[in-house]
């Protein structure tokens, strides 16, 4: 009977620490990984038209910068070619060591980047950012104003972002 019982407690812990798996936890180590990707899109409202800046990293190295007042900067499937800011995009790309991409991921995800965000009211009404990512598989993204949901987190990805965007003073015609 004893060994029927210790049979069954010792089932019972193999099922349920298998189960721990299944719970999805918003921080872990991040490895390596061509497919990771993260997307960040900064819109500041001070400036008439709106600007916009999106950075996109990728898991090999290489992140994608766009900034202007097109659509596009942000939607590159944008199909309004008669807005007047149409050709405002201008787009450069840099490549930079795996090892240094997988930190900025790093810092993201202990940063709260795959934590559950409740909507909330923007604090900062100059500026919105927002986010998308996919890191081993965990996949993110937010629908409404980072700054409003997690200030904290925005703090950083504007950071991030402007590790890569160097904003220059537009010329006058």
């Amino acid at each position: 009977m004893t060994k029927r019982t210790l049979a069954g407690v010792l089932l019972a812990v193999a099922v349920v620490s298998g189960c721990a798996s299944f719970i999805d936890n918003p921080y872990f180590a991040v490895k390596e990984s061509g497919l990771n990707w993260v997307s960040i899109r900064h819109y500041n409202y001070r400036v008439k038209p709106i600007q916009r800046v999106a950075v996109r990293m990728d898991g090999n190295g290489i992140v994608t910068v766009r900034e202007g007042s097109s659509l596009l900067v942000t939607n590159p499937f944008a199909a309004n070619h008669n807005d007047p800011n149409w050709n405002d995009v201008v787009e450069s790309r840099i490549t930079l060591p795996r090892e240094e991409i997988n930190r900025i991921f790093q810092m993201l995800v202990d940063q709260g980047l795959f934590e559950d965000r409740r909507k909330g009211d923007s604090i900062n009404t100059n500026e919105a950012i927002f986010v998308s990512a996919n890191i081993q598989s965990k996949t993110c993204g937010s629908e409404d104003d980072v700054f409003g949901s997690d200030p904290n987190l925005a703090e950083h990805l504007k950071n991030v972002m402007l590790m890569f965007y160097h904003p220059q003073p537009k010329r006058r015609r």
